[in-house]
């Protein structure tokens, strides 16, 4: 009976790579800023990815949303639906 195997063997899993944690501190200013700045990004739902890709620079994208557009589209949406559906309606009546 082995008992020396590697959890790799058991679990099918690949071995992990090395992670380093960090951790600071803000003030409120800072702390304010920080969450101005994180919610103009679209990782605003990933913190940590976002501080990263600000301390080495990357290149992150901003995405505004106007919500006056969504009720558009949402309104838009709805009339295509209400055409789509006098199509489906005016269909047997073709075939006639």
């Amino acid at each position: 009976m082995d008992t020396n195997r590697k959890l790799t063997d058991i679990t099918d899993k690949k071995p992990r790579t090395t992670s380093y944690k960090y951790s600071f501190r803000l003030n409120e200013e800072q702390n304010i800023r920080f969450k101005e700045l994180l919610c103009k990004s679209v990782l605003e739902h990933n913190r940590s990815r976002f501080i990263v890709k600000r301390i080495f620079s990357e290149e992150f994208v901003v995405v505004k949303r106007d919500p006056s557009k969504v009720q558009f589209v949402a309104r838009l949406n709805d009339f295509y639906f209400q055409f789509q559906k006098l199509a489906n309606n005016c269909a047997p009546v073709k075939a006639i």
